[in-house]
């Protein structure tokens, strides 16, 4: 697991910590996020997720964009492709 996937996960499982989901309670590659919370849960995690790259990297990296909410294309509709675009834009920013 790469020191951003933890971070993800940290973030992930802070923002979650007081939902009853079950669905999010072991966090696998096809996990499916953006199914699985509401849109504040959503912008509660990318929050949680800037603020501890910040914390890992020195910098802040920008994690919205016009495809998070996007049933199709969001990123979130799996954990790998979360973590592969944050990945992504840490190595851009």
């Amino acid at each position: 697991m790469s020191e951003v996937e933890a971070v993800l996960l940290k973030a992930l499982q802070t923002v979650i910590a007081e939902l009853d989901n079950p669905q999010l309670a072991e966090v696998t590659a096809t996990t499916d996020i953006i199914g699985n919370v509401d849109s504040f849960t959503i912008v509660d995690l990318m929050l949680e997720s800037e603020m501890q790259l910040e914390a890992l990297l020195g910098k802040y990296v920008t994690l919205a964009d016009e495809t998070i909410f996007d049933a199709e294309k969001s990123p979130l509709l799996t954990w790998s492709d979360w973590v592969r675009y944050v990945e992504a834009r840490c190595d851009a920013s």
